[in-house]
This record gives structure tokens, sequence and C-alpha cells, in this order.
């Protein structure tokens, strides 16, 4: 059952993703061809979502996990700019550009998920 304390967290954490992409959008233009704005909100994502999802593995505070998950972190990245960025650069034929960011955007937001939250997940072993 959704109450609303789960609501205002989901709503909280997602008006601060919101701001923090806007903003990072604002300060940090694409430059040239290769949407490195997009490229560093979508692995940044990843890796706070890979951090969450370690520390909050086995705690009791759904709420703050629910409030960076799927809030902060849903509104963070942007997955439809970057099927934008994507079909812009098709039609702009740059090919190798497409290609590049395509792969290396999958390939480092799994490997900075994974890696954050080992890293989360092995300092709980160790203490």
């Amino acid at each position: 059952m959704v109450n609303r304390h789960q609501i205002s967290a989901v709503f909280l954490g997602g008006v601060t993703g919101a701001l923090a992409r806007w903003g990072i959008l604002k300060l940090l233009p694409s430059v040239d061809q290769w949407p490195w704005d997009i490229f560093l909100i979508n692995i940044s994502g990843a890796a706070a979502l890979g951090l969450a999802v370690g520390f909050f593995a086995r705690s009791p505070q759904k709420i703050l996990f629910l409030a960076i998950s799927t809030g902060f972190c849903g509104a963070f990245t942007t997955f439809s700019t970057f099927s934008v960025d994507i079909a812009s650069l098709i039609r702009d034929k740059q090919y190798f550009t497409t290609v590049s960011f395509l792969t290396s955007s999958v390939f480092c937001g799994l490997l900075i998920y994974y890696l954050s939250k080992r890293s989360i997940q092995s300092r709980r072993e160790n203490s």
C-alpha cells in the first residue's frame, strides 16, 4: 500500500533530481557533437543509484531509498534526452559519434552502477 510518506519522498526526490539535472544542463552545455552534459548526468545518476542500492540493501529506511532511487535518480537521469541526442546524431550523419556515445553510455552506466553498489557492499561486509 502506498502512503503519503512514500509519495512525498518520491516527489521531493524528483524535484531535487530535476533541478540538479537542469542546473548541470545550464552549467555544462554540450560541446562539439558529443553530448557531455547528458553523458555526465546519466553516468553520475547510475553511480548514485548503485550507491543507494548498495547502502540501503539491508536498511529499514525505505522512504529515503524511494526518495533517492525513484525520485532523485528517476528525475535526474535522462533517457528521453539521451534518445533525442542519439536521434539527432543519426539525423546529422554523425555515425561514429552515435555509436561511441551509445555504447559508452550503456557500458559506463552499467559499470559505474556495479562498482558503486559493490563498493558500498564491500564496506559493509568489512565493518
